[in-house]
């Protein structure tokens, strides 16, 4: 979801367009920056009310080279370019024009992967009282595993007294 609602770009691009006053001025009133004010008038200017949506869109290799291409050929700015094709932010044509050079653009868009989620490993179990030859092998192993990690806790319990202890005191 995007900061600014498109109601409100298209406010503030009528805004602009109907007082005649400058980006700045316009865009202290609505509270933005003036660059991204710029952005939106350039891009309405050139496809109307419905380039102020980001359509959230990936784009293939040859559509990035074919940006790249005609930006060279017409020498136009980025920011131009991404007005001309309706694209949201001009920074992209830049990271586009990164990969070409460094060659990276020719390999496909990685598909992004949900990140597996860790597998948490279960509390010991705290021992019972029962006796010991009706519980299984694994309920042996985690009462072992609990009574190993409250003898380290008191462990360090008596570690810490004795540092309290060697500390002088402060009058």
């Amino acid at each position: 979801m995007s900061k600014y609602s498109d109601q409100f770009k298209l406010t503030a691009v009528q805004a602009y367009l109907e007082d005649g006053k400058g980006f700045r001025t316009v865009a202290q009133r609505f509270a933005v920056d003036f660059s991204l004010l710029r952005r939106w008038v350039c891009a309405f200017q050139k496809h109307g009310q419905f380039s102020l949506r980001k359509p959230g869109q990936r784009y293939s290799a040859t559509y990035k080279r074919s940006v790249l291409e005609y930006m060279h050929k017409h020498q136009l700015s980025s920011r131009q370019t991404a007005a001309h094709f309706g694209l949201g932010q001009s920074s992209q044509i830049g990271i586009w024009a990164r990969q070409h050079y460094s060659g990276s653009l020719a390999l496909p868009i990685p598909k992004r992967k949900k990140p597996t989620a860790m597998s948490k490993k279960p509390y010991p179990i705290k021992p019972t009282t029962s006796d010991d030859t009706d519980k299984s092998r694994d309920q042996l192993l985690a009462e072992l595993e609990w009574l190993r990690m409250e003898n380290a806790y008191l462990k360090k319990l008596e570690e810490l007294k004795a540092q309290e202890r060697s500390r002088p005191k402060k009058p």
